[in-house]
C-alpha cells in the first residue's frame, strides 16, 4: 500500500510477536527496556510510511526470534540503499558481535553511541506506541478551508504529521521522523540552539541548487519569531524545514541549531503537502490523541469560551468582558492594567456595541515550561457600535487557567 494513501494509519500485526531479552540479543534490552524488559508484545503497527524504519521494525522482530542471520540480511539490504545511514552501521555491528557472542557497541559505556541510541528509540517508538486509530491531534481544533494541509510537529516524539483539512476536521496522512535543537526546545533567543514552539506557516521554498549541502535536499523558511514570539521578548531568525548533507542520510534526534531537519527523501516528499504562504507549521512540545468524541467537545468548550466573550463585549459590561482577559495579558506592548484602563475609558462612549466573528484557525500547541495547551485563534472580526465601524483579521492566544479558558495575547493579524 502506497505512503500518504487514505489508509496510511491503518494498523497491522508483526507477527504476532513478542520482544523478549535474550543473552544473544542484548542490544533489544538497552534501547527499549521498557518495551523488551517485561516480554511486552510488539503494539500493533501502522503501515510503514519509510523503508528505512519499516527494515528497522523488521530488524529487531527478528533480533526477538533470536534471527540473527536474517536481521543481518535485512540491514546489509538497508545499508546498500542508504550507505550513509550511521545507525544502521551500529545496529550491523552489534549483531555481528551478537552472533559472536561479544559485548555490543551500543553498550552503556559507549557515550558517543547515545545519539544513535536514541534514534532507534524514537523511530521505532513511533510503531511500538502509534497513534489510536481514527484518535485526532489537541492541537487541530479548526483548520481554515484555505489549508489543504497542517503540519504538525512533536519534538518530544521527533515526529512530523502532515494533516489534511477535511471540512475542518484533520486527517492522517503521512508522517516523518525529524531532528531538532540540541538544546531543546521553546526557542528564546538568537544562537540558543532550540527549536522555537508556536503556530507559524511556511513562507518560502529555498532550492537545493541556492543552497549549500549543508541543507540538502532544499529548505521551508517558517515566520519565527511571530508577533506572539516577539511579545513576548523571543528574538532570533532562520528556522527552516530543511534536508540533510548529502553525506548524511539523518542526523540524530538533537543535532540541530534549531532547525527541523527531514533525511533529503524525505524532505522532497512532505514538498507535496506544502503551499508556500499558506501552510500552517505547528511546532509543540507534546500531542496529545483525542478520540473524535473527545475532540468535539473540546473544539465545542473553546468554541463556547469564544462566544462569551463575544456576547460579553456586545453587553457594554466592560468588568464581564475583562474577566475574559489573563492578568498576564500583554498586546501592544500593554500588560493587563494597563490595557484594562484603556477599554474601561472606550467603553464610556459606547451607546451600542455589536461583533460577529468567523473563526478561520483554531490551532495549539503546549510549551515545554508549563504544558498547558495554548491555542492560537485566527478570526474575521466586524465591529460595529455608535462611533466606530471596522472590519479586521485579528489573533488571540488563548489558554487555560484553572480549567478556564484566558486570553493572553491579542493582535491584527
Amino acid at each position: 500500500m502506497k505512503p500518504g494513501s487514505t489508509t496510511a494509519w491503518t494498523r497491522l500485526s508483526l507477527g504476532g510477536a513478542k520482544l523478549a531479552v535474550r543473552a544473544a540479543v542484548p542490544l533489544l534490552a538497552m534501547t527499549f527496556p521498557l518495551a523488551v524488559a517485561q516480554d511486552k508484545p510488539v503494539a500493533a503497527s501502522p503501515l510503514f510510511v519509510n523503508a528505512v524504519e519499516a527494515a528497522l521494525v523488521r530488524t529487531f522482530e527478528q533480533l526477538s526470534r533470536q534471527q540473527i542471520d536474517a536481521a543481518l540480511k535485512e540491514m546489509d539490504t538497508l545499508l546498500e540503499r542508504n550507505p550513509n545511514f550511521r545507525l544502521g552501521h551500529i545496529i550491523k555491528g552489534d549483531l555481528l558481535m551478537a552472533r559472536s557472542g561479544k559485548p555490543v557497541a551500543f553498550g552503556q559505556e559507549e557515550a558517543s553511541a547515545a545519539p544513535f541510541k536514541h534514534e532507534a528509540r524514537v523511530r521505532l517508538d513511533r510503531y511500538l506506541s502509534a497513534p489510536p486509530p481514527g484518535h485526532v491531534p489537541d492541537a487541530l481544533l479548526q483548520v481554515s478551508p484555505q489549508h489543504k494541509h497542517v503540519l504538525l510537529v512533536d519534538t518530544e516524539r521527533h515526529r512530523l504529521y502532515v494533516f489534511e483539512n477535511e471540512n475542518g476536521r484533520p486527517r492522517p496522512v503521512i508522517d516523518f521522523y525529524v531532528s531538532a535543537g540540541k538544546n531543546g526546545d521553546d526557542k528564546e533567543r538568537e544562537g540558543d540552539q532550540r527549536t522555537p514552539l508556536g503556530v507559524y506557516h511556511v513562507t518560502s521554498s529555498v532550492p537545493r541548487e541556492k543552497l549549500p549541502d549543508f541543507y540538502g535536499s532544499g529548505a521551508y523558511p517558517i515566520n519565527y519569531p511571530n508577533a506572539w514570539d516577539k511579545a513576548n521578548g523571543r528574538n532570533g531568525s532562520g528556522i527552516w524545514l530543511h534536508g540533510t548533507p548529502s553525506n548524511t542520510y539523518s542526523r540524530p534526534p538533537r543535532a540541530s541549531d534549531g532547525c527541523v531537519v527531514l533525511t533529503n527523501d524525505d524532505f522532497l516528499r512532505l514538498g507535496n503537502y506544502v503551499d508556500i504562504g499558506s501552510t500552517p507549521v505547528v511546532l509543540t512540545s507534546k500531542v496529545e490523541w483525542l478520540t473524535p468524541e473527545r475532540w468535539t467537545a473540546e473544539k465545542r468548550s473553546f468554541n463556547d469560551a469564544l462566544e462569551t466573550w463575544r456576547k460579553d463585549w456586545e453587553s457594554r459590561d466592560v468588568e464581564r468582558y475583562l474577566s475574559h482577559y489573563s492578568e498576564r495579558f500583554i498586546a501592544d506592548g500593554k500588560g493587563f492594567s494597563e490595557w484594562a484602563e484603556k477599554k474601561r475609558f472606550i467603553a464610556a462612549g459606547k451607546k451600542h456595541i455589536k461583533v460577529d466573528i468567523d473563526v478561520i484557525d483554531s490551532l495549539a500547541f503546549r510549551p515545554t515550561e508549563s504544558g498547558a495547551a495554548q491555542m492560537v485563534v485566527t478570526y474575521r472580526q466586524d465591529y460595529r457600535s455608535n462611533n466606530l465601524n471596522n472590519k479586521m483579521m485579528k489573533r488571540q492566544v488563548w489558554s487555560k487557567e484553572n480549567g478556564r479558558w484566558k486570553i493572553m495575547f491579542e493582535t491584527a493579524a
